[in-house]
């Protein structure tokens, strides 16, 4: 039997392609991969953003609750400002697509910009409804109905 070194070459290159991708692991630490392009690093940023203003919803309910709960005909209003800024959060949820990996770097970039203004504009929402809620349950305390 003539041994044939084409099948060990074969056998040797695929433990090594093995060995090779075990090696170039994506859970390392972001320390050890680089810096991020800019479209990685702006991702980062929107979805922070996105975080932030989500930690935040259990409180925009909460001013719901206390609102609800001082039985106020002119409480509708801060209400419904609550319930649109929600509105807002879940539009903008309902509307993200991230880009492909097939997207260009700038059409990536460009995307992930534009969605940290939307972010901005619905954290200026958030604020503003919950601080003027806030204002009126100071003014207005829960009725004990």
């Amino acid at each position: 039997m003539k041994y044939i070194p084409t099948n060990a070459l074969r056998g040797a290159l695929v433990a090594f392609g093995v060995l090779l991708a075990a090696c170039a692991s994506p859970d390392k630490p972001i320390a050890e991969q680089g810096p991020p392009t800019p479209a990685a690093a702006a991702e980062m940023a929107v979805m922070a953003r996105h975080d932030s203003l989500m930690a935040q919803t259990d409180q925009l309910y909460s001013l719901k609750a206390q609102i609800s709960a001082t039985h106020s005909p002119a409480a509708a209003p801060f209400v419904r400002g609550l319930l649109a800024a929600d509105a807002a959060m879940m539009d903008w949820m309902h509307r993200y697509k991230a880009p492909d990996s097939t997207a260009t770097p700038a059409a990536r970039l460009a995307y992930f910009q534009q969605q940290q203004q939307v972010l901005a504009g619905v954290r200026r929402q958030y604020r503003a409804t919950m601080d003027s809620a806030s204002l009126f349950i100071s003014q207005h305390p829960a009725s004990s109905k």
